[in-house]
Protein backbone atom coordinates (compact mmCIF):
# COMPACT_ATOMS: atom_id res chain seq x y z
CA UNK A 1 0.00 0.00 0.00
CA UNK A 2 1.30 3.44 -0.95
CA UNK A 3 1.70 5.78 2.00
CA UNK A 4 3.24 9.14 2.71
CA UNK A 5 4.71 9.71 6.16
CA UNK A 6 4.58 13.37 7.20
CA UNK A 7 5.96 15.69 9.84
CA UNK A 8 6.18 19.45 10.34
CA UNK A 9 8.01 21.85 12.62
CA UNK A 10 8.33 25.62 13.03
CA UNK A 11 10.58 27.79 15.19
CA UNK A 12 11.00 31.54 15.71
CA UNK A 13 14.75 31.30 15.18
CA UNK A 14 17.31 33.27 17.15
CA UNK A 15 16.50 36.84 16.08
CA UNK A 16 12.75 37.26 15.46
CA UNK A 17 10.41 37.76 18.41
CA UNK A 18 7.33 36.31 16.69
CA UNK A 19 6.76 33.61 14.11
CA UNK A 20 5.22 34.82 10.84
CA UNK A 21 5.45 31.40 9.19
CA UNK A 22 2.40 29.14 8.85
CA UNK A 23 2.30 25.49 7.88
CA UNK A 24 -0.23 22.72 7.44
CA UNK A 25 -0.40 19.00 6.69
CA UNK A 26 -3.84 17.64 5.75
CA UNK A 27 -3.69 13.91 4.87
CA UNK A 28 -7.40 13.90 3.95
CA UNK A 29 -6.66 16.31 1.11
CA UNK A 30 -3.18 14.97 0.41
CA UNK A 31 -1.89 18.49 1.04
CA UNK A 32 1.04 20.19 2.74
CA UNK A 33 1.79 23.92 2.82
CA UNK A 34 4.45 26.30 4.12
CA UNK A 35 3.85 30.06 4.02
CA UNK A 36 6.27 32.79 5.12
CA UNK A 37 4.43 36.01 5.92
CA UNK A 38 5.72 39.56 5.66
CA UNK A 39 4.36 43.01 6.34
CA UNK A 40 5.37 44.13 9.81
CA UNK A 41 3.54 44.06 13.15
CA UNK A 42 1.21 41.05 13.09
CA UNK A 43 0.23 41.39 9.43
CA UNK A 44 2.80 38.88 8.21
CA UNK A 45 1.45 36.07 10.29
CA UNK A 46 -2.10 37.07 9.29
CA UNK A 47 -1.15 36.94 5.59
CA UNK A 48 0.42 33.49 5.97
CA UNK A 49 -2.55 32.13 7.92
CA UNK A 50 -5.06 33.57 5.44
CA UNK A 51 -3.19 32.04 2.51
CA UNK A 52 -3.10 28.57 4.06
CA UNK A 53 -6.78 28.82 5.00
CA UNK A 54 -7.77 29.89 1.48
CA UNK A 55 -5.89 27.04 -0.20
CA UNK A 56 -7.51 24.46 2.07
CA UNK A 57 -10.99 25.90 1.59
CA UNK A 58 -10.68 25.93 -2.19
CA UNK A 59 -9.38 22.36 -2.41
CA UNK A 60 -12.21 21.16 -0.20
CA UNK A 61 -14.78 22.79 -2.49
CA UNK A 62 -13.22 23.60 -5.87
CA UNK A 63 -15.27 25.82 -8.17
CA UNK A 64 -14.62 23.58 -11.19
CA UNK A 65 -13.24 20.10 -11.77
CA UNK A 66 -9.66 19.90 -12.92
CA UNK A 67 -6.36 18.09 -12.80
CA UNK A 68 -4.54 18.24 -9.44
CA UNK A 69 -1.96 20.70 -10.78
CA UNK A 70 -4.70 23.03 -12.06
CA UNK A 71 -6.64 22.81 -8.79
CA UNK A 72 -3.56 23.60 -6.73
CA UNK A 73 -2.63 26.55 -8.93
CA UNK A 74 -6.14 27.99 -8.71
CA UNK A 75 -6.15 27.45 -4.93
CA UNK A 76 -3.01 29.61 -4.66
CA UNK A 77 -4.68 32.27 -6.84
CA UNK A 78 -7.62 32.25 -4.46
CA UNK A 79 -5.19 32.72 -1.58
CA UNK A 80 -3.73 35.72 -3.40
CA UNK A 81 -7.16 37.30 -3.79
CA UNK A 82 -8.01 36.80 -0.14
CA UNK A 83 -4.75 38.23 1.21
CA UNK A 84 -4.84 41.14 -1.25
CA UNK A 85 -8.43 41.97 -0.27
CA UNK A 86 -7.50 41.89 3.42
CA UNK A 87 -4.50 44.14 2.79
CA UNK A 88 -6.67 46.65 0.95
CA UNK A 89 -9.52 46.74 3.46
CA UNK A 90 -7.87 46.39 6.87
CA UNK A 91 -6.15 49.41 8.36
CA UNK A 92 -2.43 48.95 8.89
CA UNK A 93 -2.17 45.90 6.65
CA UNK A 94 -1.36 47.61 3.35
CA UNK A 95 1.59 45.94 1.67
CA UNK A 96 1.37 42.71 3.61
CA UNK A 97 1.91 39.45 1.80
CA UNK A 98 3.34 35.98 2.05
CA UNK A 99 5.33 33.43 0.14
CA UNK A 100 3.79 29.99 -0.25
CA UNK A 101 4.90 26.55 -1.31
CA UNK A 102 2.35 23.74 -1.43
CA UNK A 103 2.41 20.05 -2.28
CA UNK A 104 -0.65 18.07 -3.37
CA UNK A 105 -0.12 14.34 -3.73
CA UNK A 106 -1.94 11.70 -5.73
CA UNK A 107 0.61 8.97 -5.25
CA UNK A 108 2.96 8.24 -6.79
CA UNK A 109 2.71 11.75 -8.24
CA UNK A 110 3.19 14.92 -6.25
CA UNK A 111 2.26 18.39 -7.49
CA UNK A 112 4.16 21.47 -6.32
CA UNK A 113 3.05 25.11 -6.53
CA UNK A 114 4.97 28.10 -5.21
CA UNK A 115 5.01 31.87 -5.10
CA UNK A 116 8.06 33.70 -3.72
CA UNK A 117 11.09 31.95 -2.29
CA UNK A 118 9.77 29.29 0.07
CA UNK A 119 11.13 26.07 -1.39
CA UNK A 120 10.27 22.49 -2.22
CA UNK A 121 13.09 19.96 -2.46
CA UNK A 122 13.18 16.33 -3.51
CA UNK A 123 15.70 14.20 -1.64
CA UNK A 124 16.40 10.98 -3.54
CA UNK A 125 19.14 8.97 -1.92
CA UNK A 126 21.78 11.56 -1.11
CA UNK A 127 20.81 13.93 -3.92
CA UNK A 128 18.87 17.11 -3.14
CA UNK A 129 16.93 18.61 -6.05
CA UNK A 130 15.01 21.90 -5.87
CA UNK A 131 11.50 21.45 -7.29
CA UNK A 132 10.25 24.99 -6.73
CA UNK A 133 11.32 28.17 -8.55
CA UNK A 134 12.64 31.13 -6.55
CA UNK A 135 10.74 34.27 -7.53
CA UNK A 136 13.54 36.56 -6.38
CA UNK A 137 15.49 39.31 -8.08
CA UNK A 138 18.76 37.41 -7.91
CA UNK A 139 17.26 34.23 -9.38
CA UNK A 140 15.55 36.10 -12.21
CA UNK A 141 18.88 37.74 -13.03
CA UNK A 142 20.60 34.35 -12.82
CA UNK A 143 18.14 32.83 -15.28
CA UNK A 144 18.15 35.82 -17.64
CA UNK A 145 21.84 36.72 -17.61
CA UNK A 146 23.50 33.49 -16.47
CA UNK A 147 24.99 34.71 -13.17
CA UNK A 148 27.64 32.38 -11.77
CA UNK A 149 27.26 30.68 -8.39
CA UNK A 150 29.81 33.14 -6.96
CA UNK A 151 27.91 36.13 -8.34
CA UNK A 152 24.68 34.78 -6.87
CA UNK A 153 26.39 34.22 -3.50
CA UNK A 154 27.74 37.79 -3.45
CA UNK A 155 24.56 39.45 -4.73
CA UNK A 156 23.61 42.22 -2.25
CA UNK A 157 19.81 41.82 -2.45
CA UNK A 158 19.25 38.07 -2.37
CA UNK A 159 16.02 38.36 -0.37
CA UNK A 160 14.20 40.78 -2.71
CA UNK A 161 11.08 39.01 -4.01
CA UNK A 162 9.69 39.54 -7.49
CA UNK A 163 6.36 37.92 -6.58
CA UNK A 164 4.40 37.30 -3.38
CA UNK A 165 0.87 36.29 -2.44
CA UNK A 166 -1.31 39.29 -1.60
CA UNK A 167 0.85 42.17 -2.84
CA UNK A 168 -1.11 42.60 -6.09
CA UNK A 169 -4.43 41.61 -7.65
CA UNK A 170 -2.81 38.91 -9.81
CA UNK A 171 -0.02 36.46 -9.10
CA UNK A 172 2.24 34.18 -11.15
CA UNK A 173 2.23 30.66 -9.71
CA UNK A 174 5.11 28.32 -10.55
CA UNK A 175 4.24 24.60 -10.72
CA UNK A 176 6.06 21.30 -10.97
CA UNK A 177 5.01 17.64 -11.16
CA UNK A 178 7.20 14.83 -9.86
CA UNK A 179 6.75 11.05 -9.87
CA UNK A 180 7.97 9.62 -6.57
CA UNK A 181 9.75 6.33 -6.02
CA UNK A 182 9.90 4.49 -2.67
CA UNK A 183 12.26 6.18 -0.25
CA UNK A 184 11.88 9.64 -1.79
CA UNK A 185 11.51 12.55 0.61
CA UNK A 186 10.03 15.97 -0.12
CA UNK A 187 10.95 18.97 2.01
CA UNK A 188 8.88 22.15 2.05
CA UNK A 189 10.58 24.99 3.90
CA UNK A 190 10.72 28.73 4.45
CA UNK A 191 13.89 30.65 3.62
CA UNK A 192 14.73 30.63 7.31
CA UNK A 193 16.07 27.14 6.58
CA UNK A 194 17.13 27.26 2.93
CA UNK A 195 18.80 30.67 3.33
CA UNK A 196 21.37 30.04 6.07
CA UNK A 197 21.85 26.28 5.75
CA UNK A 198 23.85 25.05 2.72
CA UNK A 199 22.07 22.49 0.57
CA UNK A 200 24.71 19.76 1.13
CA UNK A 201 24.07 20.04 4.87
CA UNK A 202 20.30 19.74 4.34
CA UNK A 203 20.88 16.72 2.10
CA UNK A 204 23.12 15.04 4.68
CA UNK A 205 20.44 15.38 7.36
CA UNK A 206 17.70 14.02 5.12
CA UNK A 207 19.87 11.10 3.97
CA UNK A 208 20.16 9.69 7.50
CA UNK A 209 17.91 6.77 8.53
CA UNK A 210 16.43 8.82 11.40
CA UNK A 211 12.64 9.17 11.73
CA UNK A 212 11.09 12.33 10.30
CA UNK A 213 10.63 14.11 13.68
CA UNK A 214 14.36 13.74 14.39
CA UNK A 215 15.28 15.01 10.95
CA UNK A 216 12.99 18.01 11.38
CA UNK A 217 14.58 18.86 14.72
CA UNK A 218 18.05 18.55 13.21
CA UNK A 219 17.09 20.90 10.38
CA UNK A 220 16.00 23.54 12.89
CA UNK A 221 19.17 23.05 14.92
CA UNK A 222 21.22 23.44 11.74
CA UNK A 223 19.51 26.76 11.03
CA UNK A 224 20.27 27.88 14.58
CA UNK A 225 23.89 26.83 14.21
CA UNK A 226 24.03 29.22 11.24
CA UNK A 227 22.48 32.08 13.21
CA UNK A 228 18.77 31.49 12.42
CA UNK A 229 18.10 35.14 11.49
CA UNK A 230 14.53 34.33 10.42
CA UNK A 231 11.69 32.00 11.35
CA UNK A 232 12.42 28.39 10.44
CA UNK A 233 9.71 26.05 9.13
CA UNK A 234 10.12 22.60 7.60
CA UNK A 235 7.53 20.07 6.47
CA UNK A 236 8.82 16.60 5.58
CA UNK A 237 7.07 14.01 3.42
CA UNK A 238 8.44 10.50 2.87
CA UNK A 239 7.04 8.11 0.27
CA UNK A 240 6.86 4.45 1.30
Amino acid sequence: METLDTWGISDCGLVRQNNEDAWLIDPSLGLAIVADGMGGASCGEVAAALAVEAVVEYLRNPAVAGAPEELLEEAVRQANRRVFHHAQTQEGCQGMGTTIVAALWRLPRIYIANVGDSRAYLCRGRQLIQLSYDQTLVNELRVKFGLTAEEVSNFPHKNVLTMAVGTGPEVTVRTHVESLIPGDQVLLCSDGLSGPVPEPEIAAILATPDPLPSKAERLVEAAKAHGAPDNVTAVLLRYE
